[in-house]
């Protein structure tokens, strides 16, 4: 790509703050390369909200007629698409409803409502909390009377995927995932998820949902956040998410509680960082953090890139990013593990029992048979890097991805 990618970096995160607060952007867009820049969009699943902002005032963004016309008809669709995943969320919504299975959802809807609109969040899947007692119950309402397909493939022990027209359901039965360690203790001791401090809140006129309180949530997102930082970069809705978000419920979250938790776990430094770019970009309220306590990156520049091109360094790569098999320890509170280069090639190529994925379960029970473990996983990779191609990376292209996310960590005060 030969445009600039820190103009670019510029005028993508000033139009996303017009989205928002209709304030004109202090940049020129003159000679702007709308085609990468709608791209972005795109890639950070805001493109209907950048589209919006634009027809606002096409000529002050002196954007081609026939490129502002392109990008209508995918902004429709794309609002089509939201609107139809959303008619399929509240007729699942429902069911678990009338059935009494409390359904908790996750960041998604609750999110969209603090949005212009709740179709300017894009997002195709739907992540629920439910009660591990229920999973039979729920995997049965799926799959036999809402019509839901079942992707046991790509499940994990307590996520598993659903997916039913363009809905993909995450049903989670922890907050957590399959993660564990050190760090995962300490988000377990805060009981995120007690009945006690859920709380409802009203997506539109007749639809309101369960969701985790206030201060929990955040914990939940930023937390979030964190761990798709570490393994494959982040969007830069996030920063909205979290600007909005807090915007919205400053008076209720216990802040105090929020930088405990992430202190605790050594993430308190880049939370500072984040809340830092939310409220210099994304006008979050500066009371939520003095001045004397803002944390910069070592490099800003490099900082805001990678999340507007969303962790990758091509606009070409459509591969599969995540680098969970190398860098989980750095989430789960191992920040110690694999800081050599060879030492993440064999982490790589060998987990330990601790670090395997959930899948090769058996292992984790049964330490011997760990060599079975690797094998089964080696195979398994060669079968997606066969059906996928080049969706998903190598063994040398995660080794390559890990370098460059440590170095992100690093300028980003996670290590």
């Amino acid at each position: 790509m030969n445009s600039n990618k820190a103009l670019l970096t510029k005028q993508f995160i000033r139009l996303q703050r017009y989205a928002l607060d209709n304030k004109k952007p202090d940049i020129s867009y003159v000679g702007c390369d709308w085609e990468t820049l709608i791209s972005l969009g795109g890639l950070n699943k805001c493109g209907a909200l950048l589209n919006n902002a634009v027809n606002k005032d096409p000529d002050y963004f002196d954007i081609d007629k026939e490129v502002l016309k392109k990008w209508n008809e995918k902004a429709k669709k794309e609002f089509l698409d939201s609107y139809n995943r959303f008619s399929e969320f509240k007729r699942v919504y429902s069911c678990f409803q009338e059935e009494g299975i409390r359904t908790v959802v996750l960041k998604g809807y609750v999110l969209a409502v603090l949005y212009p609109d709740i179709f300017s969040r894009y997002s195709s899947d739907l992540d629920i909390k439910l009660d591990p007692k229920d999973k039979d119950r729920v995997h049965e309402l799926l799959t036999q009377k809402l019509g839901f397909s079942y992707n046991e493939a790509d499940s994990k022990n307590n996520v598993k995927l659903y997916m039913h027209g363009n809905l993909l359901i995450e049903a989670h039965y922890t907050l957590w995932e399959d993660y564990h360690g050190d760090n995962i203790d300490v988000l377990i001791k805060e009981k995120l998820d007690d009945e006690g401090t859920l709380v409802k809140v009203s997506i539109t006129d007749d639809v309101a949902v369960w969701t985790l309180g206030h201060t929990e949530h955040l914990i939940l997102q930023m937390f979030h956040i964190i761990k798709h930082f570490i393994v494959e970069g982040i969007e830069s809705r996030y920063l909205i998410d979290i600007a909005l978000f807090v915007n919205k419920y400053k008076d209720e979250i216990d802040f105090k509680r929020f930088f405990r938790v992430f202190k605790e776990m050594n993430f308190d430094n880049f939370c500072a960082v984040y809340f830092t770019k939310c409220i210099e970009y994304f006008g979050m309220d500066e009371n939520v953090l003095a001045k004397e306590d803002r944390v910069y990156p070592e490099d800003e520049a490099a900082f805001l890139q990678d999340i507007v091109f969303a962790g990758k360094r091509d606009l070409e790569d459509n591969s599969s990013y995540s680098l969970l098999g190398i860098l989980s320890p750095y989430v789960n509170g191992k920040k110690d593990a694999g800081d050599k280069k060879g030492g993440r090639i064999l982490h790589t190529l060998f987990p330990s029992v601790s670090d395997i994925d959930d899948k090769y379960a058996y292992c984790k029970k049964y330490h011997f048979l760990l060599p079975i473990a690797w094998i089964h996983r080696a195979f398994r990779a060669i079968y997606f890097k066969l059906t996928k191609g080049n969706k998903v990376y190598g063994v040398k292209d995660k080794i390559t991805g890990s370098e460059y996310r440590i170095r992100m960590m690093k300028n980003s005060k996670i290590l």
